[in-house]
C-alpha cells in the first residue's frame, strides 16, 4: 500500500503498517554539497575534500559524508505531517559510499505501529537510500510520534 503523499496531515490512527512512499532520482550529489557541508560540519577530512589522497583510498574518488547523505535523504523522504515529530533514529548505517554524481533515491515503509500513551501513537519508518544503480547506500529507522484521534477529545 503507498502513501497518500509525501507531506500528510494524518492522526496515528490514519497510518498503516506496510504502507510505503518512494521518491525515485531524486537529488544528485554534488562538489558544491560536499564543500558547503565541509564548511558547515567542519569535517574536511581527506576522503571528502582530496582528490589525491581519495584516489589513494579503497574508495578511488572522493566521497560525500555520511551525516550529508543522510540529512539530504531525510529531507527527500520525511513525512511532514504537523501531526507527528521526531522522536529518533535508530540503526542508521552507512552501507556504501557515495561519490560525487551520485543520484539519490529514497524509499520508505512503515515497519511498526504501537501506541504511546493516551495523546500519541509510535510510527517506525524504515528509509533506504539507493543510487542510480538500486544499490543500497544507507539504511535507518526514523522514529516519529503521532497525535492520536482519542487523544485530542
Amino acid at each position: 500500500m503507498t502513501a497518500p503523499s509525501k507531506d500528510t496531515d494524518r492522526y496515528f490512527e490514519d497510518i498503516d503498517e506496510g504502507e510505503t512512499y518512494s521518491v525515485e532520482a531524486a537529488r544528485t550529489i554534488t562538489e558544491a554539497d560536499v564543500v558547503n557541508f565541509a564548511g558547515l560540519s567542519g569535517d574536511f577530512h581527506p576522503l571528502h575534500m582530496s582528490v589525491e589522497r581519495s584516489e589513494e583510498s579503497d574508495f578511488g574518488e572522493r566521497i560525500a559524508h555520511g551525516n550529508l547523505v543522510f540529512s539530504v535523504a531525510e529531507a527527500l523522504i520525511a513525512d511532514m505531517n504537523p501531526r507527528s515529530f521526531s522522536y529518533g533514529y535508530d540503526s542508521l548505517r552507512f552501507v556504501k559510499p557515495v561519490g560525487i554524481g551520485t543520484t539519490l533515491s529514497v524509499h520508505r515503509e512503515v515497519v511498526e505501529t504501537e501506541e504511546y500513551n493516551d495523546s500519541l501513537g509510535r510510527v517506525v519508518y524504515r528509509y533506504e537510500v539507493t543510487d542510480q544503480a538500486e544499490t543500497t547506500l544507507l539504511v535507518c529507522e526514523h522514529i516519529t510520534l503521532v497525535e492520536r484521534r482519542d487523544g485530542d477529545e
